[in-house]
C-alpha cells in the first residue's frame, strides 16, 4: 500500500520508502559512493596533484523473492528509485539465498554501479 506522506515547511522533500526491483519486494537498501583517486607526489612526498574519476556506487539490497527475481553473479541489474544513480551499467557482485523454516525465501545481492554504459562481449 502506498503511503501519504506528510512534512512541514521545514522539510522540503523527502524520501519514503524503497526501490524498485522486478521480482524482488525490498526490504532494505544500501548505498556506498566513492571514486578511483590518482596522486602525484613531489620530491618530499607530498601530494601535489590529485584525480577523482570514475566514480562507482556500491549497491546491497536485502528482500524477498516474488517468484520472477532472476539476478545472476556478473549479470546486470536493473534498479530504480530516488537516490540511485541512473544510465550506466549496474553489475551484480554476490547474490545469497536463505531458506529457513516458517520464512518466506529472502535474498541478500550486492552489486557495482558504473557511470559509464557498457554491454556484454564475447
Amino acid at each position: 500500500m502506498a503511503a501519504s506522506i506528510y512534512r512541514s515547511t521545514a522539510v522540503s522533500s523527502a524520501t519514503f520508502g524503497t526501490p524498485d526491483v522486478s521480482g524482488l519486494i525490498v526490504t532494505g537498501l544500501t548505498k556506498s559512493e566513492s571514486t578511483s583517486l590518482s596522486e602525484v607526489k613531489d620530491d618530499q612526498g607530498s601530494v601535489v596533484a590529485v584525480a577523482a574519476s570514475e566514480p562507482v556506487t556500491e549497491i546491497s539490497i536485502e528482500g524477498m523473492r516474488t517468484g520472477t527475481f532472476a539476478a545472476t553473479v556478473g549479470g546486470t541489474l536493473s534498479i530504480s528509485g530516488a537516490g540511485l544513480p541512473s544510465g550506466g551499467t549496474t553489475i551484480v557482485t554476490g547474490l545469497d539465498t536463505t531458506f529457513a523454516a516458517e520464512q518466506f525465501e529472502s535474498v541478500s545481492l550486492t552489486a557495482r554501479h558504473y557511470s559509464t554504459t557498457m554491454t556484454a562481449g564475447a
